[in-house]
């Protein structure tokens, strides 16, 4: 398998969901190249069998250089397809300087992986893209081209959702459907907004989900404060600055813990010195993912807070139920299908943060959440070993099926 990443192993906080599902695919191929788009400071361990190749395109291209990638042939066969589609073609021209660079970059990619193909012999080897807008493009390329057998990438949100994208659409999402032997969306909402858009493709398009480890549950204990956590990177679509308002609207004592750091700190640290003396709270910045499990292990936590308007379905979320911890969330994309009558409340994406504040009174109500229940649903719907084994299974059954070059996605 050559599995490309946007910057795992480097990077220390990046990705890290990734670190449950390479052990997986590591025992079940007899070899895992993984090629990473960017490099970042640090680099995590990898299993045994887990290669780390750093390719010449993890330090750039010029600008020349990418816009002479776009008078190839592989690129007139992208931009073809974007003008097969005329309802795109607004988005197109308004990013189109974007839109150009990714193009360039992916076709540059193209002959990179075409060249590093031959040199280490992986003609018949399954590529798998974690993301649909990484090196998607590129593996489209190749795989219109007969050069490698199999092709895949999951997608998640940035890469599904077009309102992510500035001009309002996916890069280029027509010839990456066409050129991919399956998709995987990580929700049940991913996997229908996808085929609306490429109805063609429905029996291509396949719900994969993600998943995290199983650890001992803490023995409950009896406390006059309740334990609020919330995890994330900060930025305004996260929307954590609002966090201290809802603790505030509470109206009663509480700790709240956060993990994560980012762009939007200052706004939240902001919002956390207003708080009155009855909330506790401590911003425990960007951690290693190690030590968030061992927070949950060591101290029972009743809810965990996520006011996000913009996600596709967070490991963060799948790490807390895995502990019994009933979840607060918004309901958008695939967030209510992790936050169910069962799990947690959803909230409307209307929601003030006096509605949030009452739905935070409820999840901590002694009773109204069973812990054993969410982690039940945990169990049968996001832990690690059970769905990545599903996933490992997949793939190679996909592999065995496709591996004569002749064969090709309808």
């Amino acid at each position: 398998m050559v599995l490309l990443t946007a910057s795992y192993p480097f990077g220390v906080r990046t990705e890290t969901f990734l670190e449950n599902e390479i052990p997986i695919l590591a025992k079940r191929f007899d070899r895992v190249l993984i090629l990473p788009s960017h490099r970042k400071p640090g680099r995590r361990d990898l299993p045994e069998g887990v290669e780390l190749v750093e390719m010449r395109w993890l330090d750039g291209w010029d600008r020349p250089t990418r816009l002479r990638a776009l008078t190839q042939g592989a690129a007139t066969d992208v931009f073809g397809s974007v003008l097969g589609a005329p309802r795109d073609w607004m988005a197109y021209a308004r990013g189109f300087r974007a839109y150009a660079d990714v193009l360039g970059q992916n076709v540059l990619k193209a002959h990179e992986l075409s060249s590093f193909i031959t040199a280490r012999g992986l003609s018949d080897a399954l590529f798998y893209d974690y993301w649909f807008e990484n090196s998607t493009l590129a593996l489209a390329i190749l795989r219109a081209s007969g050069e490698i057998p199999v092709a895949v990438a999951r997608t998640h949100r940035f890469d599904l959702y077009d309102e992510e994208w500035p001009a309002g659409r996916v890069p280029f999402r027509p010839f990456k459907v066409k050129g991919l032997d399956r998709i995987y969306p990580v929700s049940n909402f991913g996997r229908e907004y996808l085929v609306r858009r490429v109805p063609r493709a429905a029996d291509r398009i396949q719900v994969q989900r993600l998943g995290v480890g199983r650890y001992p549950m803490p023995a409950p204990v009896k406390r006059e404060v309740p334990l609020v956590v919330s995890c994330g990177t900060f930025l305004p679509r996260k929307r954590f600055h609002l966090v201290p308002e809802v603790l505030e609207r509470y109206g009663r004592p509480v700790r709240w813990v956060h993990f994560g750091d980012g762009p939007d700190a200052a706004r939240v640290r902001a919002a956390t010195e207003r708080l009155p003396n009855r909330v506790s709270w401590e911003l425990r910045g960007d951690v290693p993912n190690p030590e968030v499990i061992r927070f949950y292990q060591d101290q029972p936590v009743d809810a965990f807070l996520s006011l996000s308007v913009s996600e596709g379905l967070p490991v963060s979320m799948m790490e807390a139920i895995s502990f019994g911890i009933p979840l607060i969330g918004m309901q958008v994309h695939g967030i209510p299908e992790i936050v169910s009558g069962q799990t947690g409340i959803c909230l409307p994406l209307d929601a003030t943060p006096a509605q949030a504040a009452l739905a935070l009174s409820e999840a901590l109500t002694h009773g109204r959440f069973d812990r054993a229940t969410v982690r039940e649903f945990f169990l049968g719907n996001y832990e690690a070993s059970r769905n990545y084994t599903k996933f490992a299974d997949d793939l190679i059954a996909l592999w065995s099926a496709r591996r004569s070059p002749a064969l090709r996605p309808a």
